[in-house]
């Protein structure tokens, strides 16, 4: 493997190039219909198609509705300026975690703020549970695996203490993203670390 060059760039090198055109096709067209449309205007998986050029059965091929979608939208935004999209478009989900391993949380959350009025109306569409496994996913990477953000506790989680744990870190980022004055990028990770620590000291007692 050389030195320096991510993961998930590499897993996209052997998977059929066809997936990532069509992939990476979908969420630039998802990409420009929530750029123009008003915040909670829904969006059909007939226009995402029809924007990005494929039939809809192409689409439901890859992705089963337009939250789903939605969520390897945010994914590409987060990473946008650490892997291309049609290296990564294949899987964004794998190629998040990857990232939050090799870089630690920070970025993430850095890039997160980088165009709020983009991200909320991207909220504003329904998503199901396949956001809150990706980001579990990313997380528990990131307090198990990454150290790029400095001395992490010992954090065991399993069970119903990870999804508490998990589920409640997801609602602190989610309200510092749309705050007006959130805490620094740096207090943020601290917090996230403390809660994490302490939710598993708990469960330990």
């Amino acid at each position: 493997m050389t030195e320096g060059t991510p993961t998930a760039a590499l897993a996209s090198q052997r998977v059929d190039p066809r997936i990532t055109r069509t992939r990476a096709a979908l969420i630039r067209a998802l990409t420009a219909l929530v750029s123009e449309s008003p915040k909670g205007e829904t969006i059909s998986m007939s226009a995402v198609a029809q924007r990005a050029g494929l039939s809809r059965q192409a689409l439901h091929n890859h992705y089963s509705n337009v939250g789903d979608l939605a969520t390897d939208v945010w994914i590409s935004r987060l990473l946008e300026d650490h892997l291309p999209l049609d290296e990564g478009a294949a899987n964004l989900a794998q190629a998040l975690t990857d990232a939050v391993r090799e870089r630690g949380i920070e970025p993430l959350l850095t890039a997160g703020r980088s165009d709020r009025e983009f991200f909320d109306k991207l909220r504003a569409i329904p998503r199901g549970e396949r956001v809150t496994e990706v980001l579990a996913s990313a997380m528990t990477t990131w307090l198990t695996e990454s150290d790029r953000d400095g001395p992490r506790p010992v954090v065991a989680l399993s069970g119903d203490a990870r999804t508490f744990t998990i589920g409640g870190m997801i609602a602190l980022v989610s309200t510092w993203q749309m705050a007006d004055a959130p805490p620094s990028t740096a207090q943020q990770v601290a917090t996230l670390r403390t809660f994490a620590a302490a939710a598993a000291g708990a469960r330990t007692d």
